[in-house]
């Protein structure tokens, strides 16, 4: 029996291509689509054969990859997911990857021997190609994680926008030296992130300096370290925009720890709208991503895929995010 592998060596093209043309997409030269469409002829390739034989090797259980376990983000997301696997009766298993491709390789195995029947993946710290021959023969879904131009189901937020949003709404405070304070960019997420803070100053006429551009582990550790540094750099700024809430709460330790005000002397935002940043002192002005909501998208696709019913390998279900404000970003103030 052909599968999509077989399409892709035949056509010389790769796995999001070949999955663009099954669903009919427009962004495919005529050209390609025609030479995908003669190996399909060729190999009599059916991609609804998996779905076939998913409706008869069912284990009514899904995999959730998480990059960390108590990760306070994940919780309302999870609840959304149990919601909608509950009433389909599936029961979900949760598993931490650490961020490391070796582990998540492992439960991706489980998927391959069919000790479950599809994951839902929130660290895709995986190999792209490795992901997309996976998912072009089995259910996953990539959720918080954004893919483009990819045969992996997607459910996220735009990134850059609300990052480039958070940044534009700092400048309109009247900040002019913003610094930033983001997770790792060999992370798509974190890489969007980062485009959307470069982004808002570039189209304000503004360079984006590397002298007050940090990198840090995404955790509340990791935001105190990287505004330490910051400070004992000696460059001047006035705001920090950050690529995460918990990131946010280690640079106000860090600030207060120096006796800084925040926001009279630094203004700081976070990103994600956890459940402490309403709590701190001050409150934290943050992205608020729709987590119920992506949990349960996520949930629905992988359903979808299991019973093949859903055969869109490449959809981006992309979700709205509010930007909320709170006391940390401060007010107006003429930073010429």
């Amino acid at each position: 029996m052909a599968t999509i592998q077989d399409v892709v060596k035949l056509s010389g093209v790769s796995v999001a291509t070949v999955s663009r043309v099954i669903h009919n997409s427009p962004n495919v030269l005529p050209a390609t689509r025609e030479k995908v469409l003669a190996a399909i002829r060729e190999l009599d390739y059916h991609p609804n054969r998996l779905a076939q034989q998913f409706r008869t090797q069912r284990t009514k259980c899904v995999l959730v990859l998480l990059p960390r376990l108590g990760d306070s983000f994940y919780s309302e997301i999870l609840k959304g997911i149990e919601e909608v696997a509950s009433a389909a009766g599936y029961h979900i298993f949760i598993a931490n990857t650490g961020n490391n491709p070796e582990m998540a390789k492992f439960y991706y195995e489980a998927l391959i021997q069919k000790q479950n029947d599809g994951i839902i993946d929130f660290s895709a710290c995986l190999p792209r190609e490795y992901m997309e021959e996976i998912a072009g023969q089995n259910p996953v879904v990539v959720a918080c994680r954004y893919l483009s131009n990819s045969n992996v189901p997607n459910v996220t937020i735009d990134n850059l926008a609300a990052s480039r949003e958070m940044t534009e709404y700092m400048l309109n405070l009247g900040h002019r030296r913003i610094a930033y304070i983001g997770g790792n960019t060999e992370l798509a997420l974190y890489r969007s992130r980062l485009y959307g803070y470069r982004q808002a100053l570039e189209e304000r006429g503004i360079p984006a300096e590397e002298t007050i551009i940090y990198t840090a582990d995404p955790d509340i550790q990791g935001g105190y370290d990287a505004a330490m540094q910051l400070l004992r750099s000696g460059e001047k700024f006035t705001a920090i925009v950050t690529s995460g809430d918990t990131l946010a709460v280690g640079a106000i330790k860090a600030l207060q720890e120096r006796k800084l005000q925040v926001p009279e002397e630094i203004a700081v935002c976070g990103f994600d709208d956890i459940e402490i940043s309403s709590l701190l002192s001050p409150t934290l002005t943050t992205i608020r991503q729709p987590r119920g909501l992506i949990g349960r998208h996520a949930m629905e696709k992988l359903l979808g895929l299991i019973s093949g019913k859903d055969e869109n390998l490449s959809e981006q279900i992309v979700l709205p995010y509010e930007l909320v404000i709170r006391a940390s970003s401060g007010k107006f103030r003429n930073n010429k």
